[in-house]
């Protein structure tokens, strides 16, 4: 008798907790109270913070004690950032609308955020939706404005929000997220990761680009660290491109440099070869961006621990294209000690290009300079090694002039420059 009214009183209690769903927002908010005191209840009983103790004396013992209790971790904090995190969560934060195929590609149209976080919620959200909802946001915001712009709208920031869904969802160590596949004709698809970085960077979001850098797989798990290496390069590739100010794209490169291994066997240090590369190419493209020197001289620096045989030339580049105090002596002692160049440059008709530009640039100094015989020097270097780069033989047609492009045009007056200075130095 006694077990019976037992078993009805649990009975009565347990309904009361927990009735049959759905409930009414104050029985889930109860509910949730209920869960959240619990939960903290059981941390302060197992991981208790130590009592409080009286001051000593000294002030200065004092103070460290006060510090040393304020690092203590609070089992009530932890606790109310781990329930944040789960109801910021899409999956809890979200009530979401199910409906129809046609609706939803009307609502992912219409407002393909909402679209999104709603899949988000019930669990069918992929890599690929999240590219859907960038290029569509992205589509109507350039339609709105005419322009390519942030997508952060006050307090909504897409990128943001994907980023986290790739966190909670463990989405962003995935293979789909980290290994890109090539399209039919053969080059590399546009990622996801291209349309966050821009995005992320606007909205001053950069925790997640990091925390992707530095990610390494387990061994052996998939996918390996030979295949995210094209990853993190793209990633930081990426994140230079989309840098604002040329301060802020070597102060990406130096934090990431910080965060490599520079070792010629590790393969991380290919990511920063390859945003590495870029860096220099526009740096040389457009030497009169305003930027700090010591930001300069410090990239110009980390060459030593992420380029190898080509150092020496890309170093004397950047000599050339300092900000404040261009210098061509690198460059025309590499100009004067021409085997140490001319092996590596063999390989690469792109590293051909490259150092015809450091010579005709170092020619150009030393004429500025007046240093007439060194400038003929470094001309007669490039037209006995690349005679083939810089004598090219124009045409006049007017089928020509109209069908060249606005880069070849570009190149080909750069080029007549060339002939003229070379031209110049002779008669000298």
């Amino acid at each position: 008798m006694q077990a019976a009214a037992a078993r009805r009183a649990f009975s009565s209690l347990a309904s009361k907790i927990h009735p049959q769903l759905p409930l009414t927002p104050r029985e889930s908010q109860q509910l949730l109270t209920l869960l959240t005191t619990s939960f903290r209840s059981h941390l302060d009983r197992e991981y208790p913070t130590g009592p409080s103790e009286a001051p000593p004396p000294s002030t200065t013992t004092q103070i460290v004690k006060v510090e040393q209790r304020r690092r203590v971790p609070s089992s009530y904090d932890s606790a109310s950032e781990h329930i944040d995190s789960i109801l910021s969560n899409p999956l809890f934060a979200r009530r979401p609308h199910r409906r129809g195929s046609d609706s939803a590609a009307a609502d992912a149209l219409k407002d393909p955020l909402a679209w999104f976080l709603d899949q988000a919620a019930i669990g069918t959200a992929d890599i690929s939706k999240a590219i859907l909802c960038l290029d569509v946001l992205q589509r109507s915001q350039n339609k709105s404005n005419g322009r390519r712009s942030s997508l952060s709208n006050n307090d909504t920031r897409p990128a943001s929000m994907i980023a986290e869904w790739l966190r909670t969802s463990g989405e962003e160590t995935s293979k789909d997220f980290l290994v890109s596949s090539p399209t039919m004709n053969g080059a590399p698809r546009r990622s996801l990761v291209n349309r966050l970085v821009p995005l992320l960077l606007a909205e001053g979001n950069h925790a997640p680009l990091w925390r992707w850098y530095t990610y390494e797989p387990e061994e052996g798990g998939v996918p390996n660290k030979a295949q995210i290496t094209p990853f993190k390069g793209q990633l930081l590739k990426e994140m230079i491109n989309a840098a604002r100010t040329r301060d802020e794209a070597f102060t990406i490169f130096l934090q990431a440099y910080r965060m490599t291994k520079t070792d010629e066997r590790n393969a991380d240090v290919k990511s920063l070869q390859v945003a590495g590369a870029r860096l220099v190419n526009m740096v040389v493209a457009s030497s009169q961006v305003p930027c700090t020197p010591e930001l300069y001289e410090q990239f110009a620096l980390s060459t030593h621990g992420w380029l190898f045989t080509w150092k020496p030339v890309v170093q004397a580049m950047l000599c050339l294209c300092h900000p404040t105090q261009a210098d061509p002596e690198p460059g025309l002692k590499l100009i004067k000690n021409p085997d140490s160049i001319i092996g590596p440059t063999l390989l690469k008709q792109s590293r051909q290009k490259f150092l015809v530009r450091m010579c005709l640039g170092v020619a150009q100094q030393l004429i500025k300079a007046e240093r007439f015989a060194d400038a003929q020097i470094a001309m007669q270097f490039t037209k006995e090694h690349f005679a083939d780069l810089v004598m090219v033989k124009y045409h006049s047609s007017s089928h020509h002039a109209i069908n060249q492009k606005v880069s070849d045009q570009k190149r080909i007056r750069e080029e007549k420059r060339n002939i003229a200075l070379l031209e110049r130095l002779v008669v000298t």
